[in-house]
């Protein structure tokens, strides 16, 4: 009887993690930015499918260590989660958050004023079901971020790479042709929003934008170790060739990101290049980097200028509108606010906002309902407190140490370009969360967490290696 080797089954194992994290790279924006209910049915199923690939055929728990600690963060938020929806003992409740166990009384006594006998659980969450749901979104994204740090090879970081660049331009395409078109719809449903707007398959142009934002450092960081490669050519041709490719998706994603009409995504994709030039010129003591940088984001911004884009800095001209929508804004982050320091240990729960905030609503907003608080930061403190606020906290700068450690002494140039990439994400995601909600899209989210997983692993392998490359 033949007997096939067992080891031979696990040695395909990182080609099949490979290509099915590139395949949900290019999947999860697709429906609507994962936003519908069935898709994030379809992205925790796979997230948990590509955590078993990457652990099963793992020999040491070292190879993990890079990114076990900001994954472990995000699983305890998705713990934190599921726990606010949890039943507890009225005492415990009434300790821990006074607020609340008040609220609690209070619908008990309108059921008995209203005749039924049923009492309301005690728990930490103003929306229990929706609090379950979101935690296992979050599990999902800690578990991509853990599979992505599997990835161990440079051409397989490539192919993630060039999945996510393939995904954008995708995205700006489908947007365009369907902004030329004048189409009110998404894969032929129509949607609310603005159709005059590059939005590509989201609802939303301003969540699009910061999915523009994710793709964008990447090119850059292409770009960047594609000039380290043309200086190995002799000829000029060869040279633009090398670094034609990385110019030309940038300028691309660039001209997307303006169409898409977003303040708070111009501003974000600024401060991450930006923020690539000025950590190149400090991890190597070249001010070179931060010069290409500024000059790049000039040339773009020039670019949209000179197309002359209502939809790109016109938008920036209509004052009296933006004025409007800012008033608006700035009273929901009053009352957001305000919703923390009633709930300011753990929350109102997670992914209960909108029930929270209708609590206490200005008299201004009145007849609106707000699901999210159009700022990231705010919206955290209010759902999962203090303690949720201080896991992402820590999920966050443990990643951006990290990585700067990688950027400075990764070795070769491609594993210090990961680094880079990953890290103008995060920049750009963390100035675009001051004005927006794009994180909770899920899509966005995934993205997120697979790019800087692929460079935690990028960081471990470049130790030891040479400079070239």
């Amino acid at each position: 009887m033949d007997h096939k080797d067992p080891r031979r089954a696990f040695s395909a194992l990182p080609s099949v993690l490979l290509f099915s994290l590139a395949a949900l790279v290019l999947w999860v924006p697709v429906p609507f930015g994962s936003v519908v209910p069935w898709s994030h049915t379809v992205l925790q199923i796979t997230a948990g499918l590509l955590l078993a690939l990457a652990v099963i055929p793992t020999k040491r728990a070292s190879d993990l260590r890079p990114a076990a600690l900001p994954a472990a963060c995000v699983a305890a938020v998705a713990l934190l989660g599921v726990l606010q929806a949890s039943t507890f003992p009225a005492p415990i409740v009434r300790t821990i958050s006074p607020e609340h166990a008040r609220l609690q009384d209070l619908s008990q006594d309108t059921l008995e004023r209203a005749g039924f006998a049923r009492g309301v659980p005690s728990s930490f969450s103003l929306a229990p079901s929706a609090s379950r749901a979101a935690a296992l979104t979050f599990a999902a994204v800690a578990a991509c971020l853990l599979a992505a740090a599997a990835v161990r090879e440079r051409r397989h970081r490539r192919v993630l790479a060039f999945a996510l660049l393939a995904s954008a331009l995708f995205q700006v395409l489908y947007g365009a042709a369907s902004l030329a078109a004048r189409r009110g719809t998404i894969w032929g449903q129509a949607v609310a929003g603005d159709a005059m707007r590059l939005r590509g398959s989201f609802v939303n142009a301003n969540h699009l934008a910061l999915y523009l934002e994710l793709a964008l450092p990447v090119a850059f960081a292409w770009g960047w170790w594609a000039l380290h490669r043309a200086r190995e050519r002799n000829a000029l041709e060869r040279r633009i060739a090398v670094v034609a490719g990385p110019a030309l998706v940038w300028f691309t994603l660039f001209l997307g990101l303006a169409f898409t009409g977003s303040r708070a995504g111009l501003i974000a994709a600024a401060a991450g290049m930006v923020a690539q030039g000025v950590l190149l010129a400090a991890a190597r003591r070249r001010w070179r980097g931060s010069i290409v940088g500024v000059f790049l984001l000039l040339v773009g911004v020039g670019a949209v200028a000179a197309i002359g884009l209502q939809r790109g800095l016109g938008r920036w001209l209509a004052t009296s509108q933006h004025a409007l929508a800012w008033t608006d804004r700035l009273r929901v982050y009053g009352g957001s606010w305000e919703l923390w320091h009633r709930f300011p240990w753990t929350g109102t729960g997670l992914a209960s906002f909108r029930d929270a905030f209708s609590l206490l609503a200005p008299r201004e907003l009145t007849g609106v309902s707000y699901w999210h608080a159009h700022n990231d930061y705010l919206e955290v403190l209010v759902t999962v407190g203090i303690v949720g606020a201080a896991l992402l906290a820590a999920a966050a700068s443990t990643s951006a140490v990290r990585l700067t450690r990688g950027l400075r002494e990764g070795g070769r140039t491609e594993n210090r370009a990961a680094a880079l990439a990953a890290l103008g994400a995060l920049v750009a995601v963390a100035v675009h969360a001051l004005f927006d909600f794009g994180l909770s899209m899920p899509a966005n989210a995934a993205t997120l967490a697979i790019v800087v997983g692929a460079a935690l692993a990028a960081r471990r392998g470049g130790e030891g290696e040479d400079g070239k490359g």
